[in-house]
């Protein structure tokens, strides 16, 4: 009697969200985005360096809007959702934070880029939303709110509006005014906005 030659070791599924060699493809974008920017990023460039064909890349990433939208939503850290037992620490943490992902990284460079390529089409910015700004509004929201129970912030407190002013103040200075994104400007939109 012989016995049967082992079997080969099957590959692992391809996963729900990319194919196998997804990190490779997140890594060999956010590379490129580094070097070359969003205007010059080409899908063809990340196939070529991610090692990963052109058409597999299409097969699970539209177009490069959203190629980079999901490697800027994999790589950007979120971070635990602060609790200092502070709203203006947890706050500050939070910006600190959101600060961080977008000006003291290359990625980060790439949003208003990204932005103006996605404003023109509805269903590529609403995947954008949902890939990269979902969790990171809910956190923030998570603050806001626990900051209203603690009685640190007003019950009619509108959460949204109130997102968007701490993290629409980064915004305006990265990309309108210049002025500078420091390691003050958390403290300081705090307080303006009454903590």
């Amino acid at each position: 009697m012989t016995t049967p030659p082992p079997s080969a070791p099957s590959s692992p599924p391809p996963s729900p969200k990319g194919p196998r060699s997804r990190e490779r493809v997140l890594d060999a974008t956010l590379a490129l985005l580094g070097e070359a920017g969003y205007a010059r990023l080409t899908v063809e460039g990340v196939a070529g360096t991610s090692g990963v064909h052109k058409s597999t890349l299409y097969r699970w990433w539209p177009d490069k809007a959203a190629l980079v939208a999901d490697a800027l939503a994999s790589r950007m850290d979120t971070g635990p959702v602060p609790d200092t037992g502070s709203t203006r620490d947890d706050l500050t943490v939070w910006l600190r934070g959101t600060i961080a992902n977008y000006t003291a990284t290359p990625a980060g460079a790439t949003m208003p880029a990204l932005i103006a390529d996605l404003a023109g089409r509805p269903g590529a910015l609403e995947a954008f939303r949902s890939a990269f700004l979902t969790e990171r509004r809910a956190n923030c929201a998570a603050v806001v709110r626990r900051g209203i129970d603690r009685g640190d912030l007003p019950a009619d407190t509108d959460v949204e509006l109130f997102m968007d002013a701490l993290a629409g103040a980064v915004f305006y200075r990265q990309l309108v005014t210049g002025l500078p994104v420091d390691d003050r400007l958390p403290e300081r939109l705090v307080r303006i906005l009454g903590l």
